[in-house]
């Protein structure tokens, strides 16, 4: 069964960005990877947000997986909004639900797991208590 899109007020930690001449296909739409791009983007901030720069994390933080669901196309020049939520805290990882909107319209929704791991062994790790409680602020 078909989830439904997700609303804007679902969200509650937002990204911006701007399509780039790039980002389009032979058709002219916005191509699938550009828009695997954007939720990237939208992952890394708001995972930057609870745990900081990369460089000075005290845990990493790897991809484990990554669905996507396209529901409506987009065409350059535009902004597209990228809207995150945690909408899975487990001991070790995270499940990042996400929908980018142009316009008020939703073109597509993604859920992205990420693994917490250790920086020394490159294990998966538990979140800290502290990173938990940030990242539960953003449900």
């Amino acid at each position: 069964m078909k989830k439904p899109a997700p609303d804007q007020h679902d969200f509650p930690f937002w990204t911006d960005e701007k399509f780039r001449i790039a980002d389009t296909d032979l058709n002219g739409h916005i191509n699938n990877n550009a828009i695997g791009q954007l939720y990237e983007a939208g992952r890394g901030e708001i995972i930057s947000s609870v745990l900081g720069p990369p460089a000075k994390r005290e845990i990493g933080a790897a991809l484990a997986r990554v669905t996507i669901d396209y529901l409506a196309e987009a065409h350059y020049p535009g902004m597209a909004r990228i809207g995150s939520r945690i909408s899975r805290l487990g001991t070790s990882s995270i499940t990042i639900s996400q929908a980018i909107f142009v316009e008020g319209r939703c073109l597509g929704m993604a859920d992205s797991v990420i693994v917490f791991l250790d920086k020394a062994t490159r294990k998966s790790t538990p979140m800290p208590e502290h990173v938990r409680e940030g990242f539960t602020r953003l449900g």
